[in-house]
């Protein structure tokens, strides 16, 4: 390649935004179809600053701020497209429609401003679909009709846990996505310094209505962009698009006359793509990659196969004495990625396996209203009425019903409540990580994947044995609430550590059962439990609890800790609670798992195949 190298970015002083959020940002100022922003887990204080910082590169040297609009989990079709205007006319009162905010009635870009994206109402999503990346936009309604070209920037933050509850769909619409780093911005602070010539220059020719000068590619331009996608084929043409057309930001910024292969570099190095499709840091087949049945979903899944695959009798179990010494690592591959603009693409199983279907509904009177507040809608009765917004709508006719100081609230103004249903089932899943060696047991899981995505039910994962654990002698627990969570698909992907704490992580298991049965609102129909283990604790119940492994023999202490906790869990109710224990099938001491799942008074699910069963027995 015969470009020039890039200039530097530039560097970020204290107070400041980082220099590749910065660059972002002058790259949607810049390049009108870069038009959306997507940032994963800023924290909400620091919104309003990125908001400003990117509302000050629209504005231009006049400073004069550009027209901004909010959208959150109660934005309504009215709020959007059209604005009524109420007029004193020769003939009385006249009514007319005006234009919205997102129909960009002033001249030159605009600012959407979407705190949370994972809760944004569906009119909002509608319109980010309609025009994020749009070259033309039409609404026609009575009295108004109106065609533009969209120009206006999308701010979006999503948090990190909540990215698989957005539609692929939608997020796709975002061409920049960054994981948006620790801000240390403190009041007073200036976040946008001094900017350099060449970006100066190019923003300036942004914000003008004159024509730009074309950037023309050289030939091995168009090329490099495909290199730089190979690995995404079968999802659409809009990552190329974002890519080619960040470069060609990136060459506007730089004052080059071409595009050439160092601006698609730079523009894979800003987006994260090179670190996404790193095959080092790739991570195993997940679950989403698993063909599972596409039949109608079932409660439970199953059924099982009714295979015994239980030792000849007087096969000795584990006889007394040193059990497996802590210190048995397997080698593994490395950590999944976090910092990937697509965490779409590995959050578990595609929502594509079955249809939703709506979680039941437990109410303990007639009309009791349960779960958080999405959204506000048209009432339909008198139950769980919005105060607020019922008010904001009553007060649009304020002029036109009493002249007085009173507000008149009629019957279609009131609005009520949109509730998330509560999850009425969950998944616990407690993950062995020493039984794994060269076992993949993404085929295994699926089908119970797949029932917790179906039902929407959250899934609650122990990971016993990990590699990287602050502790390695204790379990480690968290609760997503979706299958597809990018922590779930990290937590399949984790290596093999040394010690396996079996006994602590079922303890955590039934700790968290019989928080979810007590303590649910709406009362759990269901709960399924998935032992993931070949039984062999070497970790008594004690160690973990102390936090430290001693220098005393383990014995078969760790076993009969394990077995002692899941014979807790069996005390539970067993018409709600459903036990299985998924048996990887290794040598020897093939009968921990059977012992385990009597325990639980569960069952045996074998996690290999049978015949490659038969071939490691041999």
């Amino acid at each position: 390649m015969s470009a020039s190298p890039l200039r530097p970015l530039p560097a970020a002083d204290a107070g400041q935004l980082p220099r590749r959020l910065l660059t972002a940002l002058a790259c949607a100022a810049v390049e009108p179809k870069l038009s959306g922003v997507l940032l994963f887990g800023l924290p909400d204080a620091h919104l309003a600053t990125v908001a400003a910082v990117l509302d000050r590169l629209l504005a231009g040297p006049t400073g004069t701020p550009v027209p901004r609009t909010a959208l959150t989990a109660a934005t309504t079709d009215e709020d959007l497209w059209s604005r009524p205007r109420v007029s004193r006319g020769p003939h009385g009162i006249d009514f007319a429609l005006d234009p919205g905010p997102l129909t960009e009635p002033v001249p030159g870009p605009s600012l959407v401003v979407v705190p949370d994206l994972a809760r944004l109402s569906v009119p909002g999503k509608r319109a980010a679909v309609q025009l994020l990346g749009a070259d033309v936009a039409t609404v026609e309604q009575s009295g108004l009709r109106r065609r533009w070209r969209p120009a206006a920037r999308w701010l979006a933050v999503c948090r990190t846990e909540d990215v698989p509850r957005v539609s692929p769909h939608l997020l796709d619409r975002f061409p920049l996505r960054l994981t948006a780093p620790d801000l240390s911005i403190r009041p007073g602070d200036t976040p946008l310094g001094p900017l350099p010539a060449a970006w100066t220059r190019a923003l300036d020719r942004a914000r003008s209505t004159g024509p730009r000068p074309p950037l023309h590619p050289a030939d091995d331009f168009a090329s490099r962009v495909l290199e730089l996608l190979d690995d995404q084929d079968g999802t659409g043409q809009r990552r190329a698009l974002a890519l080619a057309r960040t470069a060609r930001a990136l060459a506007r910024l730089d004052g080059a006359e071409r595009l050439t292969a160092d601006h698609a570099e730079a523009a894979a190095t800003l987006l994260r793509l090179r670190s996404a499709r790193n095959p080092s840091t790739e991570p195993p087949p997940g679950p989403d990659t698993v063909d599972t049945a596409r039949g109608a979903p079932r409660i439970l899944p199953g059924p099982w196969p009714d295979t015994d695959r239980r030792p000849a009798p007087g096969t000795p179990v584990l006889e007394p004495g040193p059990a497996e010494p802590i210190g048995l690592g397997r080698a593994a591959g490395p950590w999944p990625t976090t910092d990937t603009p697509y965490p779409e693409d590995t959050a578990g199983p595609p929502p594509e396996d079955s249809p939703l279907r709506t979680p039941a509904r437990r109410t303990t009177g007639p009309r009791a209203a349960r779960g958080p507040v999405v959204g506000v809608r048209p009432a339909r009765d008198l139950w769980d009425l919005a105060p607020v917004r019922t008010a904001m709508e009553a007060a649009k006719y304020r002029a036109v019903r009493d002249r007085s100081e009173r507000l008149v609230i009629l019957p279609g103004d009131l609005r009520g409540y949109v509730r998330a249903p509560e999850p009425v089932r969950t998944l616990t899943l407690v993950l062995d990580h020493t039984c794994r060696e060269d076992w993949d047991w993404h085929a295994a899981l699926a089908p119970f994947l797949h029932w917790a995505y179906v039902t929407r039910a959250p899934v609650h994962v122990v990971e016993v044995g990990g590699r990287g654990a602050p502790n390695e002698v204790r379990a480690e627990s968290f609760t997503a609430l979706s299958t597809r969570s990018p922590r779930i698909a990290a937590a399949l992907a984790r290596p093999p550590g040394r010690a396996t704490p079996l006994a602590h992580g079922l303890q955590l298991a039934e700790q968290t059962l019989r928080r979810a049965f007590q303590h649910h609102r709406a009362g759990l129909v269901e709960a399924l439990l998935v032992v993931v283990t070949d039984g062999r604790g070497n970790v008594p119940l004690a160690a973990s609890r102390r936090g430290e492994a001693g220098r005393d023999a383990v014995g078969r202490t760790g076993i009969d800790d394990a077995l002692a906790a899941a014979g807790r869990i069996s005390g539970m109710d067993r018409t709600r609670l459903h036990s299985l224990v998924v048996d990887p099938g290794r040598q020897p001491y093939p009968e921990l798992p059977h012992l385990l799942a009597e325990a639980l008074d569960g069952r045996v699910v074998p996690g290999r195949p049978e015949h490659e069963a038969a071939d490691r027995g041999r």
